[in-house]
């Protein structure tokens, strides 16, 4: 089935791509023009590894202002995509033999990258009759004391789900209460419906200093091509959530 939808694709015939999240708008033109002259003025070398000084304060000014996070540009670590983002905050964070809780219907791709830095995913899988809303009995049954992190996928995927102040709260008060990491994937942040606002986890009370939350230009811009991401958190979230020495010593080579 997917080699004749991929033949048909081929052909030009106007898909429903449901296989991926793929925009289906092009990159503004605005967004292109800067990128070519860029080329044409010689940005074409080695950067700051970190991601050049003048987007990490552009992206510092977009959380505070859009997300309610306050993070300094040192703070940000612009990556190659949202993929590049979780996967280097899950092996910096996540030793072999943590379980890491995955609320589900889940992302699968985040799995592979658990069970590469050794760990257990353990799914906590949400209702569908109360609309796959966060109860904390659902999430605090699966927690045990090998547990290190919890990943929230905020607009979630594949439910769509927008998740409430009140759903991230109970989220906010395991994870302080457990003493847990949230890797925070909020790449459809922007693709919103509906009076219900999109909200941070990291911009709750407690919070920051425990949440590693990750973005991409994929969907917000219609940039998947680009692979430009990025991710945000603290220093102090690395000794909170009491990570091991080789995971600081792996966040500390990241900033």
């Amino acid at each position: 089935m997917y080699g004749r939808a991929a033949e048909l694709d081929r052909e030009g015939v106007d898909l429903i791509h449901l296989e991926l999240g793929r925009p289906h708008a092009d990159t503004p033109q605005h967004i292109k023009d800067a990128t070519k002259k860029a080329l044409d003025d010689g940005i074409v070398h080695y950067g700051d590894f970190r991601g050049s000084a003048h987007l990490r304060e552009a992206l510092s000014k977009k959380l505070k202002d859009f997300n309610g996070i306050t993070a300094a540009p040192d703070e940000i670590l612009v990556t190659n995509g949202l993929t590049h983002a979780s996967f280097a905050s899950i092996f910096a964070a996540v030793d072999p033999g943590d379980e890491v809780i995955l609320l589900g219907p889940y992302y699968p791709q985040h799995i592979g990258k658990v069970e590469m830095a050794g760990g257990r995913v353990v799914p906590a899988m949400l209702d569908v009759e109360d609309n796959f809303s966060i109860k904390r009995d659902l999430i605090e049954r699966s927690i045990t004391p090998a547990t290190r992190m919890i990943i929230l996928i905020n607009p979630a995927n594949p439910t769509g789900r927008m998740y409430s102040a009140e759903e991230l709260q109970i989220i906010a008060d395991l994870a302080i209460q457990y003493d847990l990491l949230v890797l925070s994937d909020e790449v459809y942040e922007m693709v919103t419906y509906g009076e219900v606002p999109h909200i941070s986890i990291a911009s709750l009370a407690g919070m920051r200093e425990r949440t590693i939350t990750c973005f991409a230009f994929t969907k917000a811009y219609s940039m998947d091509g680009w692979r430009v991401g990025y991710l945000t958190a603290c220093p102090s979230s690395y000794k909170t959530a009491q990570i091991s020495a080789w995971a600081k010593r792996d966040f500390a080579h990241l900033y």
